[in-house]
């Protein structure tokens, strides 16, 4: 699974951001169009929000379960989903305990 959750944060940041380049090469960093767009319909409203809730719901999964596990850096999938969404946050944080519980097993052996 660790090479499957690693494949789909790749993914994940690929996808989404060849289209945020896309805007960013045409628009430049003009904020308030960007803001502008993603509220100028129902569906592209229902997109974002809908992103924004699986944000926090990841980080609030990455804390306690990290914290359960005793994962160490934990804020590396938290600024992910942040920063590259639910796309990136939430395979890389599988991953990352895709990894430390394969360390965990190995030390048990």
């Amino acid at each position: 699974m660790k090479t499957t959750y690693a494949l789909l944060t790749l993914i994940g940041v690929a996808l989404p951001f060849s289209q945020f380049i896309l805007w960013l090469t045409k628009y430049g960093l003009n904020f308030s169009l960007f803001f502008r767009q993603i509220t100028e319909n129902p569906l592209a409203a229902f997109a974002w929000l809908d992103v924004v809730v699986t944000v926090i719901v990841i980080v609030f999964m990455v804390m306690n379960e990290g914290k359960n596990l005793k994962m160490k850096r934990l804020w590396i999938p938290i600024a992910a989903s942040f920063m590259g969404g639910a796309s990136v946050g939430l395979p890389l944080f599988l991953y990352m305990k895709q990894c430390h519980l394969e360390k965990f097993d190995l030390k048990r052996s």
